[in-house]
């Protein structure tokens, strides 16, 4: 039960400053507020999908917030701005608003939401001039039975449709351009693909009880110009500035739905105004694993990998990989002119004799030279030297195992040092920074596999062994990350979609003898799989996994979460790989997508399947964006993660003086912070966007906001 709503700051407060309002303006005496969100909800993740949807991308974005649950506390006034314990406004000299934005899961917060809370809520935005971004819900007008009684809750719309999907176009008017929707694509519209409601913008002069009239400006409207999207301007009589100002969807947003990434940001952008802790970019790197190496092929008659048929790229791949990334770069303005492939290699197929004592590049082999040709067109990350799996080795040693496992720390080291030493001997870019970084093969020794290597079970949809020990339930190897930490490396790869390893995190579980922890670097798996280097190939495979292993089994996939009813064609396939890169893409998140050297192959006039893919990737990105997306190696990704990891553990004050057009910043220990809306650091977005070194003195920043640029 929510507890009684407390009377600090409650009716008094209420009447005292809406009269205020209706007689002149505040004149402001500090007219500041703490850089941090407000988040209020009708429950916890589980409970409220409008949460669920908006924690992880202020999370992912490092934006400070607090949450208030509804339905189990009371809004009070002293907690949106206090003075030595008690309630103030901006009339009191020292009196600092705490939030900057605040966010509302539900447009009515029904039923513990009282109409006095609303009251609050609504004197602090005005007060405070702070904005409000609501993410979902009713368009509805709601009356108080109780005095003060009249409307205290109305957003200016009336409801006209409702449906499970919408045909849209965006309207958004010239004076909101650098506020809203800049890196959104307005000339596509905007597929609804869950249920909405429409309403139509009633403007006709009546409004709430302070006095303000809702006045109402459409972002996005069905075919037919009702509104799903808008912003809603509080008017008091005979004024032109709004008071108060909303962004209000009545479209049902979740983290799974495409338009729900789409609109993201700007509910969180809208609601701080532009100025805030943290940032939003779009990233994408694809990893081709195994260069230097063969890898098996798919074979349709089989339904498995053929060890008899295998891939290794040529000279001929390469050059016509080259090409292909330099027409991408072309067709795609969004990748930009720097966008590389990351190629993962196993030195050992680089070396004239890899039992050698001494290593020696084979220099004049096809592939090799063609590397070392071509070596600052792509990136390149320690896969260890042989492709030699890490899992944890047999107890006792002498037990049976259905593959090679190291039994002691040694050999580890060799795999790592040796590639390291491959790497210079072929003159490839940037070792220094890659040798803080380890991928293994197959991201094994995160796992334990229990020394169990079932080819059948490598088909299923999880790509899960029924013995295999996850990452979170100590199955990673101690050698392996002792090995690591002994080497100087600092960054682990995983894989996603593996239980335990789909978090960017401090490796704290496992001793790995250092004072210092590994950082666990996630990576997207795809579903252009290791063992294709075709079309054909890849529909066959794919077709199977997904659809017709069942069907061999008399089960029904469509019953059968991630199965498919109806195999797929080839565009298909693509069409669903891009949409599910595109929502990674429109997480924020940093992690890249692997595939593997056999992708690269040139199947037919210079066509492969990675570009295939990131064509298709791109081309439905940028159906719904403008927005720059950034190509990072993967040891940058690396230091991006550690500064992000350690500015979630630092206490941040941060404030933004209005009046000075400044933000004041500190923190309780040094930590690297990205903000937003500063007049320092790069454009990105129609937005500057500065990484700042942030220590316990304050900093004092100019604002720029970027709104006349």
């Amino acid at each position: 039960m929510k507890k009684n709503w407390r009377l600090t700051g409650g009716l008094l407060v209420t009447v005292t400053m809406w009269l205020a309002l209706m007689i002149a303006p505040p004149a402001f005496a500090d007219n500041a507020v703490k850089l941090k969100v407000l988040v209020i909800s009708t429950g916890d993740e589980t409970q409220d999908l409008g949460f669920s949807y908006i924690r992880p991308v202020l999370d992912e974005m490092g934006v400070p917030y607090d949450v208030l649950n509804a339905n189990t506390q009371d809004l009070t006034a002293d907690m949106l701005a206090s003075l030595n314990g008690v309630a103030c406004n901006s009339l009191d000299v020292g009196c600092v608003g705490s939030y900057n934005g605040i966010i509302l899961t539900i447009s009515d917060l029904t039923p513990n939401f009282t109409p006095a809370e609303w009251d609050i809520l609504h004197n602090y935005e005005k007060d405070f001039k702070v904005r409000e971004s609501v993410l979902s819900g009713w368009p509805a007008t709601y009356s108080d039975t109780n005095a003060p009684f009249g409307i205290y809750l109305d957003y200016g719309l009336v409801f006209s449709s409702s449906g499970a999907s919408y045909n849209t176009q965006w309207s958004v008017p010239a004076a909101y351009q650098k506020e809203v929707l800049e890196s959104v694509n307005l000339g596509n519209p905007l597929p609804i693909t869950d249920f909405a409601f429409a309403a139509t913008p009633r403007n006709n002069g009546s409004g709430p009880r302070d006095g303000t009239i809702p006045s109402v400006i459409p972002l996005l409207q069905t075919t037919s110009g009702e509104a799903l999207l808008s912003i809603v301007q509080y008017k008091l009589p005979n004024q032109t500035t709004p008071v108060r100002e909303v962004m209000i969807s009545t479209i049902s947003n979740a983290s799974f739905l495409i338009h729900s990434k789409v609109l993201a940001y700007e509910f969180v952008n809208w609601a701080t105004q532009g100025v805030f802790v943290g940032a939003r970019r779009v990233y994408m790197a694809a990893h081709l694993d195994d260069l230097f190496l063969a890898d098996d092929l798919w074979d349709s008659n089989l339904k498995a990998s053929n060890p008899l048929l295998t891939y290794r790229l040529n000279s001929s791949d390469i050059t016509n990989l080259v090409g292909q990334q330099t027409a991408f770069r072309a067709t795609h303005p969004t990748a930009g002119s720097a966008f590389k492939l990351d190629f993962p290699f196993n030195g050992a197929g680089a070396v004239t004799d890899p039992e050698a004592t001494t290593l020696v590049a084979n220099t004049t082999e096809d592939l090799v030279a063609a590397v070392i040709a071509n070596k600052d067109a792509f990136r390149y990350i320690n896969h260890t030297f042989t492709h030699a799996d890490m899992d944890t080795p047999p107890v006792p040693a002498s037990a049976p195992c259905d593959y090679e496992t190291f039994n002691t720390i040694a050999p580890i080291h060799a795999e790592i040092l040796k590639n390291q030493t491959v790497w210079g001997l072929l003159g490839l870019p940037e070792q220094a920074e890659n040798n803080l970084l380890l991928l293994t093969g197959n991201h094994s020794g995160l796992k334990d596999r229990k020394c169990t290597d079932d080819p059948l079970q490598h088909q299923n949809m999880a790509n899960v062994q029924d013995d295999d020990v996850a990452f979170d339930q100590g199955g990673a190897n101690s050698q392996l990350l002792k090995a690591a930490a002994n080497v100087g490396i600092q960054y682990l790869s995983s894989d996603s979609s593996q239980q335990g390893q789909n978090i960017e995190q401090y490796i704290t579980q496992y001793d790995d003898g250092k004072p210092t922890d590994r950082l666990m670097l996630p990576r997207w798996p795809t579903n252009v799989f290791v063992n294709v280097i075709n079309p054909d190939q890849l529909v066959d495979e794919y077709n199977y996994i997904f659809h017709e292993q069942f069907v061999n089994a008399g089960q029904d996939p469509c019953a059968i979460p991630g199965a498919i009813c109806t195999p797929r064609s080839y565009a298909e396939i693509l069409a669903a790989e891009a949409d599910s890169a595109v929502r990674h893409m429109l997480s924020f998140n940093k992690w890249p997508h692997f595939f593997h050297q056999t992708n690269a192959a040139n199947y037919a006039n210079g066509n492969t399947l990675i570009f295939d893919w990131l064509n298709a990737v791109f081309e439905a990105y940028e159906r719904l964006f403008k927005l720059p997306v950034l190509n990072m190696p993967y040891w940058q990704i690396g230091h991006k993660t550690k500064q992000r990891l350690d500015a979630k553990t630092a206490i941040i004050q941060a404030k933004w003086d209005r009046a000075a057009n400044q933000v004041i910043i500190s923190a309780d220990k040094a930590v690297a912070l990205d903000i937003t809306g500063i007049a320092a650091g790069s454009i990105y977005g129609g937005q500057r966007i500065a990484p700042v070194p942030v220590t316990t003195t304050p900093r004092v920043l100019a604002v720029n906001r970027m709104l006349t640029q």
